[in-house]
């Protein structure tokens, strides 16, 4: 379930080596979990939502059923559940806080743009 262009406008996000070492919660998980949050998140981010269904999560991280069933009460605390249409999904929280980021970024960028265009452009009349 893709968000439309506007609010889906990074094709990426940023990750930093040393948050991702040194993340108390991320010590905590097996090499499996972190995989399995990983892809999670990048699903989440190219698509905004995921359904909860273990057969679908199960592929998305390329382990069997059982082991999904396994590893998502471990990193579940990342995801909230919402529900529509009467299914569940999961929104990755981290990945949401990242977009928020960006917005607030690209918003930032867009406007020294316009004021120093501004100026330039004034400059030259």
């Amino acid at each position: 379930m893709r968000k439309n262009n506007k609010q889906e406008s990074s094709p990426s996000f940023q990750f930093y080596a040393s948050d991702w070492i040194a993340d108390p919660n991320r010590l905590a998980l097996s090499l499996e979990e972190q995989g399995a949050f990983i892809l999670l998140f990048c699903y989440a981010w190219r698509g905004y939502k995921i359904e909860k269904n273990y057969e679908t999560l199960s592929r998305m991280c390329n382990c069997r059923m059982e082991k999904i069933q396994k590893i998502y009460p471990k990193i579940a605390h990342n995801f909230e559940e919402v529900e529509e249409n009467g299914k569940i999904y999961l929104i990755c929280n981290d990945a949401e806080e990242e977009r928020k980021h960006q917005e607030i970024n690209r918003e930032k960028r867009s406007k020294a743009g316009k004021l120093g265009a501004k100026i330039r452009w004034r400059d030259l009349k």
